[in-house]
């Protein structure tokens, strides 16, 4: 018998892609948004809107992993250049701009904030 789930009539999206970071595990929830960067908007002599200058396009994710025995428990500092599986396939380095470890009874929790942008190359 699989553990993984089956889905039966309109086929829909099953967790989290392909999502990987060594030595960790998503949680419940992985956020993943392509804001539209900084806006210039130009008008002509009428008003009406003749030119949009988009700048700085970019990718952010945050996420909650559980952390397992291969992961740290130290969180990452900021600026620190983390190597993903983003959930198209698509291994992305990424920048952290934040980072907290939350300690447990249970398992011990790594919360992630890191942003990619398209003009940015992170090794």
């Amino acid at each position: 018998m699989s553990d993984t789930p089956i889905t039966q009539g309109t086929g829909v999206q099953i967790g989290f892609g392909s999502f990987a970071y060594t030595g960790y595990v998503p949680e419940d929830g992985l956020q993943w948004k392509k804001p539209a960067g900084n806006i210039e908007e130009i008008t002509d002599v009428n008003g009406a809107m003749a030119t949009k200058i988009i700048m700085d396009p970019r990718n952010e994710f945050s996420m909650t992993l559980i952390i397992l025995d291969a992961g740290d428990v130290t969180p990452p500092a900021h600026g620190t250049v983390l190597t993903i599986t983003s959930p198209d396939g698509d291994s992305v380095g990424c920048m952290v701009r934040d980072a907290t470890v939350t300690f447990n009874r249970g398992n011990s929790k790594l919360a992630l904030d890191l942003v990619k942008e398209d003009s940015m190359t992170y090794a």
